[in-house]
């Protein structure tokens, strides 16, 4: 199986290191890649929840520089240095999937043609290869750590795997 490079941002980390399932990463893609300033708002992270895990000590991802250059040539927009960085890297990088979750940066990674994977999707893609035995079991878990899903999404979530 050939596998597609994904850049991630700070909620696929966050969210799939806390339910113990950020290694679906790289068995999902390769490379993966994750913006300077995603590992930064990790860092800040760690001051109120020690346990965030640090970017730098998974040895499957690479963390990236992004250019001024590179975050002047997206679109006015209010998104956060993340999100923006994902975003312009994604673009900078064409071969590469725009891991986001935040809607508005879902909706500006489409606008400029930019594939999209999310924390539901990477869970949906996990569950059909066979790395994972439920993707309810799992978003249920996402959902105790505070990630946010529609009830909508979660049921088309567990339908789409039959569950």
């Amino acid at each position: 199986m050939s596998k597609q490079a994904l850049v991630c941002d700070t909620t696929l980390l966050f969210y799939l290191a806390r339910i113990g399932q950020v290694q679906l990463l790289p068995a999902l893609f390769e490379p993966v890649f994750a913006p300077q300033s995603v590992v930064w708002e990790l860092d800040s992270g760690r001051s109120t929840r020690p346990d965030t895990v640090d970017p730098r000590s998974l040895d499957w991802l690479t963390v990236v520089d992004v250019t001024q250059a590179e975050l002047g040539q997206l679109p006015p927009n209010r998104l956060g240095n993340g999100e923006r960085a994902v975003i312009a890297c994604a673009r900078a990088r064409p071969e590469c999937v725009a891991g986001l979750d935040d809607r508005q940066a879902r909706l500006l990674a489409e606008q400029l043609n930019l594939p999209v994977v999310g924390t539901v999707g990477i869970l949906l893609k996990a569950k059909k290869v066979g790395l994972v035995p439920s993707v309810r079991v799992l978003l249920d878990a996402v959902s105790a750590q505070g990630f946010r899903i529609s009830d909508d999404l979660y049921h088309e979530a567990v339908g789409l795997v039959g569950e």
